[in-house]
């Protein structure tokens, strides 16, 4: 990968699918909000894993002493240790793959975000990408809203989705942003399917990242994982 979030890394691509992936303009929306957030973490959790683009980039990228992938598709999971090994990553103690989906009950393959409730140190920054079950996950979810010290980004694919994710964490005293596609993405599509293709960015004013300690970890944890 030459551009990014992960510029420097390395990932298995096919370019007939990933091509704005290689050329980083893939989620490039995200990319100021992944790095402020990303600022100070001590805990990351990839809820829908895909194949690892988030993953690597909570361990090569920031200070996270825990992360957390999550995906049920046994290909994915095969991709994204693959992409780990590529770069030197397998077998990384920070790291905990969890191949089940995240609802709003424990029940066969699936678990919920409050279950690893007493696992996090905050910060904490939580990426969620998983195609419409957006809604069971915070259900699932009551006791991490109420913590301190927790970052969304969520990916929404329908108006009526994104409207419920933001009433939810609004009511669980979170600062609120919508992060819409650009206007270049008339010329550039990413071509999803869906309604939409937004993401939510969410925090509390009093765990505002971005100071200068905070900066002084990002470096620190890049000049661990060149």
């Amino acid at each position: 990968m030459h551009f990014g979030l992960l510029g420097g890394l390395t990932m298995q691509l096919d370019l007939a699918h990933h091509s704005q992936r290689w050329l980083g303009l893939q989620e490039r929306e995200l990319f100021g909000w992944a790095r402020r957030l990303g600022r100070g973490i001590n805990t990351a959790f990839d809820v829908g894993a895909n194949d690892g683009v988030y993953t690597l980039y909570f361990l090569a990228r920031t200070p996270a002493h825990k992360i957390y992938a999550f995906e049920p598709s046994q290909d994915c999971v095969r991709e994204l240790e693959e992409n780990l090994a590529f770069n030197n990553l397998a077998g990384d103690q920070r790291l905990e793959i969890v191949a089940q989906m995240v609802g709003a009950n424990i029940a066969d393959g699936q678990t919920t975000l409050d279950s690893f409730v007493s696992k996090i140190v905050p910060p904490c920054l939580l990426k969620v990408d998983i195609d419409g079950g957006e809604r069971n996950l915070l259900s699932g979810a009551k006791q991490l809203l109420g913590m301190p010290g927790i970052r969304w980004i969520i990916e929404v694919h329908s108006k009526d989705l994104e409207q419920h994710c933001i009433e939810v964490l609004k009511k669980a005293g979170y600062r609120v942003k919508i992060v819409r596609n650009a206007w270049w993405r008339h010329v550039i599509p990413e071509l999803r399917p869906g309604e939409l293709n937004h993401w939510l960015v969410a925090y509390r004013d009093e765990d505002k990242p971005g100071d200068a300690q905070t900066r002084d970890q990002d470096r620190e944890a890049v000049s661990r994982h060149p």
